[in-house]
């Protein structure tokens, strides 16, 4: 046989088994295509979940070609605006795989997404923001936590920097991280995208090392604050929910009017610098590891205002433990 004839079989055989792929098949392969990309490579789950829960229940078991909008809207409408985050995430999660789809080779509808919005239409939703502890409040809760706990000396780190790096860095510090007055943390733990998230410093104050410090007394693993639960064939960190119910518990114990998280933690910690000194703007959005300035700017102005920071966070370890 020509080989070019035998090369023209070969692909139209290969086409052929492709066609009445469902979509529960082809977005498998789309996340593993994608995942790469992903913090953690996906194995939280958080990128393919709503696809999981939303989409492929409804629309899983069609040929992915035969998917059209008026689909898409049956699938999406009850969390449309009961789940808005949700069904956003869901959506688009849903376009990657179709365009995933197209790559092969397959007669995907791409348009059939964007007139789904259309119909699906506004969600009227606002951002609702994480209830923040008020300055004045943050003391108390403080000087409740308790040293000898895993879980509490988490949160006691989390407040002492201001919630600067969020939870993540905090869970997965380990102590080869804190050295000469500072806390490296690798941009693999700071939130964004793999891969694009940059290295993010914190200055060390006397409370901070004593922290450490106690805390490799206690351990023997790598990590700082590792979980307490019994059973586990590795170490692990203590878990985000861990920490958070340690909130939950003081919401009760103090009867606070507000389901006050850690993340509302970051918000508290620039309202005091809001309060105390206004003039310390930039250093106050770098301790939080917010950009300042255009991109121009901060092109040419690349000072992480370290010791400036540290002064600041000494002032809040004051705050922190006043009465």
């Amino acid at each position: 046989m020509n080989p070019l004839e035998e090369k023209r079989r070969l692909e139209s055989e290969a086409e052929n088994s492709r066609k009445g792929l469902t979509l529960s098949e082809v977005a498998p392969m789309a996340f593993e295509s994608l995942k790469g990309s992903l913090r953690d490579e996906g194995k939280a789950g958080r990128w393919f979940s709503p696809l999981r829960l939303h989409v492929l229940p409804a629309l899983g078991a069609m040929p992915i070609e035969e998917i059209r909008q008026r689909d898409i809207e049956k699938a999406l409408q009850p969390i449309w605006k009961a789940k808005p985050a949700t069904a956003k995430k869901a959506i688009q999660r849903l376009g990657v795989v179709l365009k995933h789809g197209a790559a092969m080779g397959l007669d995907v509808n791409l348009n059939a997404v964007v007139n789904a919005r259309q119909l699906l239409g506004n969600q009227d939703h606002q951002v609702q923001h994480h209830p923040a502890l008020p300055w004045r409040e943050i003391p108390k809760l403080y000087q409740s936590l308790l040293p000898a706990n895993a879980v509490h000396r988490a949160l006691m780190l989390y407040i002492l920097v201001g919630g600067g790096p969020r939870l993540r860095p905090v869970r997965y510090a380990t102590f080869d991280q804190f050295s000469g007055g500072v806390w490296e943390i690798d941009g693999e733990l700071m939130k964004g995208r793999k891969g694009k998230s940059k290295s993010f410093r914190i200055p060390l104050t006397t409370r901070i090392e004593q922290l450490v410090h106690a805390s490799k007394q206690k351990c023997i693993s790598p990590l700082l604050f590792p979980s307490p639960q019994k059973g586990q064939t590795h170490i692990a960190p203590v878990s985000d929910q861990a920490i958070e119910n340690v909130m939950r518990q003081r919401q009760s114990e103090f009867g606070w009017p507000e389901p006050y998280r850690p993340h509302g933690i970051r918000t508290t910690f620039r309202s005091w610098v809001q309060e105390v000194d206004p003039s310390l703007y930039a250093v106050a959005e770098t301790a939080l590891n917010h950009q300042v300035g255009g991109i121009v700017e901060r092109t040419y102005a690349r000072n992480d205002f370290l010791e400036k920071r540290r002064a600041l966070q000494e002032r809040w370890e004051a705050h922190l433990l006043s009465a």
